[in-house]
């Protein structure tokens, strides 16, 4: 590729201080200058993105992009019937906006935080604005919780001192799991089989796409796209939110524009990854045990014996967990403690591990 088609930015060329200093590379690309990009992700662990234009082409006013690879890997597309990637954005340079068309992060593993560092670095320098549409899978939570979008949350912040109505709740170990347990067994209607009978629809559709590009199993990502219904189910069902006159009304998806001030900036590239938001290991041990092929893997998803059991042990033993650091949950702990760093990994880990579970 010709170098001039190519930008290259590097934790030499930008340094995440407290007065950021920012290299000139990022605007090429609102400008069309360039139809690859190279980023380092501003965290501990490093992290190489690489971002590429849709038709490989320069200097027109509109032009989509999408992320490539992660540490030189390629990211396996996980829906065939779709041409768009998984993180996809535009750029339209008449209009100053940079518009996200597509983010579920995916593997090799990538949060959904660490593109919005690079979209907002990118708004910043190029100083347009970042349009989005919140319709992610766990809007409902963030509106629920906080009162904004999850977009909101991030790119403009949110004072999480103050006195939320939520933390007066307390979640019942019992009351919640047998809940959980049962909503996930259970008829979404009368005629529609339950999201127990769907998940191994949803796991095998995931397993065929890795298989289709030759991912080993352990990076691919089984329960891709089935989080929305742990969260609606166990979030959304199983909380008791009485205390709040009922289960606050979910944001509308919307066209929200974010403009990306210098303190905006601070905040983000500054911002740590919360300790507990890393995969719990509800057990220490998988890392020695054998891998499954995906021929097992698809004989067991459908066996419904063995995915009650997995469901069940695991539920259990993570909320376990979530009382060794907090005694009594509230509904912020349910998302941040339980479902998402111990729940849904897990989930993913032990279909993949021969256990005993």
């Amino acid at each position: 590729m010709n170098a001039d088609h190519m930008a290259i930015m590097t934790s030499d060329t930008v340094e995440y201080s407290q007065d950021f200093f920012y290299a000139q590379d990022l605007k090429k690309i609102c400008h069309a200058q360039v139809n690859e990009f190279i980023w380092k992700c501003p965290t501990s662990e490093e992290k190489i993105l690489t971002f590429r234009t849709i038709n490989d082409t320069t200097g027109y006013s509109l032009s989509t992009w999408y992320l490539k690879s992660i540490n030189g890997i390629d990211i396996a597309k996980m829906d065939p019937k779709t041409d768009k990637p998984q993180i996809q954005f535009y750029v339209t340079i008449d209009e100053h906006r940079i518009i996200l068309s597509r983010l579920y992060p995916t593997y090799p593993g990538i949060s959904g935080f660490e593109i919005l560092q690079f979209l907002a670095s990118l708004a910043f320098q190029c100083k347009f604005f970042i349009d989005v549409v919140d319709a992610s899978d766990i809007s409902n939570v963030y509106s629920a919780l906080y009162g904004t979008s999850y977009y909101g949350y991030h790119f403009k912040d949110i004072d999480l001192t103050q006195s939320f109505l939520f933390k007066r709740i307390t979640v019942k170990k019992k009351t919640f799991l047998d809940c959980f347990g049962t909503k996930i067994k259970s008829h979404v209607h009368v005629i529609t089989e339950s999201l127990f009978e769907s998940l191994p629809q949803l796991f095998d559709k995931n397993i065929q796409a890795c298989e289709n590009v030759s991912v080993p199993v352990e990076f691919c990502p089984i329960t891709f796209s089935t989080q929305k219904f742990f969260y609606k189910k166990g979030f959304q069902y199983c909380i008791d939110w009485s205390l709040l006159g009922g289960f606050p009304g979910m944001i509308r998806p919307m066209s929200q524009l974010f403009e990306i001030t210098s303190k905006d900036m601070t905040r983000i590239m500054n911002k740590k990854k919360q300790p507990n938001i890393n995969l719990v290991k509800i057990s220490p041990d998988l890392d020695n045990k054998i891998i499954k092929t995906y021929d097992e893997i698809k004989t067991q998803i459908f066996d419904t014996s063995f995915l009650i059991k997995l469901f069940s042990n695991i539920f259990e033993l993570c909320f376990f967990e979530l009382e060794k650091i907090k005694s009594d949950p509230n509904p912020e702990d349910i998302f941040k403690l339980y479902l998402r760093p111990c729940v849904m990994p897990n989930i993913n880990l032990f279909l993949k591990y021969r256990t005993d579970i």
